[in-house]
């Protein structure tokens, strides 16, 4: 089986298993519960999780709370809260190739001020996907992420990226969601390219921490963090997300 032809399949798996997690996510669940339930529905769909193949990384999630923004360890036994901006990503390795994808809710009641901050970042993701086709340039997709956060009165995180996705879960390029450099100077965009285009945005500083776990990094200013990811492909028009369904049909 060729490359993309893998990559349909895994999306399509990698999809339907977040559209089910995204409903699982609730008050009262907990870390460990989402990993376990997670390894139950990628078990049952015969493929493997794509994050126990990073080296010293034993988990098929990372779960991010609030302030939390990405590689946070499912070993929490405490329950989420009302109100909590929980973040799952997670990843499917099918047939010798990696999908990658996230999402960001709020559980239980939320506030005009949440419902603003995540609709930011579906509105950047959504701006991101739409520059995307041959010829364009990684710039482009940053450029697009920055300037709809900034509408937004939200942040790009600067020290995290998306990244292409294949063979290996984190190929080149890797994809700024900030325009770096002369946009012409970025690399180009080809047919066939599949990239996992991941918004990390910010409310506040884009300063981060790691914890001691070495592995949890947060908002220094305990602001709110989210993420938002898709798999693409590069098609002749434009992009076809993989990740199905995708963030715009679940959320």
């Amino acid at each position: 089986m060729n490359k993309l032809k893998a990559m349909r399949e895994g999306g399509a798996i990698l999809g339907s298993i977040r559209a089910s997690l995204y409903d699982f996510v609730q008050v009262g669940v907990t870390p460990t519960a989402v990993e376990a339930e997670t390894m139950k529905l990628i078990r049952a769909r015969g493929v493997e999780p794509s994050f126990t193949r990073v080296p010293n990384y034993r988990w098929a999630t990372c779960i991010n709370i609030n302030d939390g923004i990405v590689h946070g360890i499912p070993d929490s036994t405490k329950e989420f809260q009302d109100g909590d901006i929980v973040t799952v990503d997670l990843g499917v390795y099918h047939l010798g190739f990696h999908t990658d994808c996230a999402f960001t809710k709020v559980v239980g009641s939320s506030s005009p001020t949440k419902d603003q901050f995540l609709a930011g970042g579906l509105a950047s993701l959504k701006a991101a996907l739409s520059v995307i086709k041959p010829g364009n340039r990684v710039g482009h997709i940053g450029q697009a992420v920055e300037q709809t956060l900034k509408k937004f009165a939200l942040s790009p995180a600067r020290e995290l990226t998306g990244h292409g996705v294949g063979r290996e879960l984190h190929e080149e390029p890797m994809i700024p969601n900030y325009l770096s450099g002369k946009l012409d100077s970025t690399p180009q965009l080809v047919l066939g390219q599949t990239l996992a285009i991941e918004t990390i945005y910010v409310d506040g500083k884009p300063t981060l921490i790691m914890a001691k776990d070495g592995w949890t990094i947060s908002t220094k200013d305990g602001r709110l963090s989210g993420v938002f990811e898709e798999t693409v492909e590069v098609v002749t028009d434009g992009c076809s997300i993989l990740t199905t369904p995708s963030l715009f049909q679940i959320t």
